[in-house]
Order: structure tokens, then C-alpha cells, then sequence
């Protein structure tokens, strides 16, 4: 994603948040994660990335208790080695449209009661 895109007014915020350190690769191919601290926005779907920027997966799903979660990821990448112990980070892109989208259906669902 180049500047140009991201000054586009599609997006209302940019950011990276850390979403903790690459523990393995599990049996099933997919990479395990310990959270570092859990938010309510980190969901299944959202993308993933090193400090590089450079997109590692997606979550597939968040395990564990709350207090102490992990998140499984699909990953984008194929290379194992030398993954254990990076931090990887969630790319928070907020689509204005979508936003609206959402809300305007939420909205009639609630109208509907």
C-alpha cells in the first residue's frame, strides 16, 4: 500500500498494532501466536505482518482464556526458519465505506424489533 493510497480518503486510520511473538508452526501448517495483550478489535480475518510491513497471514482464530490468549494465523508464507520469537503485528486499515455499510445494516435489523 503506497502513500498515495493511504491519504486516500477511503480510510479513516492507518496503524500497526503489536499482536505478540511467533511461538511454532503446528502439525496442521499454521502459525501459533501469543497475544500480548488482547483487544476486542482483534478478530478472525484481520491481516498480519512483521515490523517490515511485509504480510505474514491472516487470523484464523484466537484460542485460550482471556487472560492468556493465542491466535492461530494462516499463513501467507511458506518459510519456517527463523519465525519462532518474531513479533508480528495487525494492520488496523478502517474502510469508511464498510463502516457505513455496517452500521446502516445494524441499524435496520434494530428498527425491525
Amino acid at each position: 500500500m503506497t502513500e498515495e493510497d493511504v491519504s486516500n480518503n477511503e480510510y479513516t486510520s492507518l496503524s500497526m498494532e503489536l499482536l505478540g511473538d511467533i511461538l511454532h508452526f503446528s502439525k496442521s501448517g499454521r502459525l501459533i501466536v501469543k497475544i500480548d495483550k488482547y483487544k476486542p478489535f482483534m478478530k478472525s480475518g484481520m491481516n498480519i505482518s512483521d515490523s517490515q510491513e511485509k504480510k505474514i497471514g491472516k487470523i484464523s482464530e484466537i484460542l485460550g482464556p482471556v487472560s492468556s490468549p493465542y491466535a492461530s494465523i494462516i499463513p501467507f508464507i511458506h518459510k519456517r526458519n527463523n519465525l519462532s520469537g518474531t513479533k508480528v503485528y495487525i494492520n488496523a486499515y478502517l474502510n469508511k465505506t464498510q463502516s457505513k455499510k455496517n452500521k446502516s445494516r445494524f441499524h435496520i435489523k434494530r428498527n425491525k424489533k
